[in-house]
């Protein structure tokens, strides 16, 4: 510190000697964890990992604990019944863009409502199909099921009609992918840096 009235620093601090010094900062010494002990803890299961594992697959359960029925319920039905409506006209519109029959586009406005209401985290989305992934279902429905000539040479196609066939490759192409975003979740394998050369577009419609 600076001494008032004059320009001179005056340093302060214990004298130590090598044992007090070594007594009042003691090394620490850490136990390393070996492979077996991050087994015995990944595998350990007890009340709170149970709960916690519960709540974060169906949060769902955190927020009904806390919903104000009488504040809340009649402003959720009204929004709930307008987002419907328009949800179900996009459903049927984008069914067209996948080149499916139309009322499929009912399953995939109301399924995904229903699923995420349990499993999802965020109160303000509404989820359901969108027209860049429905155009690019499409291109490859009528690329194995075009509209004049015939179909493509798959055994599942014996004995469909046009729109079976066509649902058919939508629903193969749709577990698919289905298949490679939990491998990519579950392994951790995130691509996020591929984002930063990405448009914001093609970050939101991905």
């Amino acid at each position: 510190m600076m001494r008032a009235g004059a320009r001179q620093y005056v340093v302060a601090r214990p004298l130590y000697s090598e044992d007090s010094f070594n007594e009042e900062h003691e090394k620490v010494y850490r136990h390393h964890k070996t492979m077996l002990d991050h087994i015995k803890l990944y595998f350990r299961c007890d009340a709170k990992r149970v709960k916690n594992a519960a709540l974060s697959l169906l949060p769902v359960i955190s927020w009904m604990k806390i919903y104000r029925i009488k504040e809340w319920l009649f402003s959720d039905i009204v929004s709930g019944i307008s987002t419907g409506l328009v949800a179900v006209l996009q459903g049927l519109a984008y069914c067209l863009l996948a080149s499916l029959p139309p009322w499929y586009g009912l399953f995939a406005a109301f399924f995904p409502v229903v699923i995420y209401f349990f499993l999802g985290t965020s109160r303000h989305i509404s989820v359901g199909p969108f027209p860049v992934l429905c155009l690019m279902i499409g291109s490859v429905v009528t690329r194995l099921v075009p509209d004049e000539g015939p179909a493509a040479n798959v055994t599942g196609f014996e004995g469909l009609t046009r729109d079976e066939q066509r649902v058919l490759v939508a629903s193969s192409l749709t577990f698919l992918t289905g298949i490679m975003q939990v491998r990519k979740a579950y392994f951790d394998l995130s691509v996020n840096f591929i984002n930063i050369y990405c448009t914001i577009t093609v970050i939101e419609n991905n």
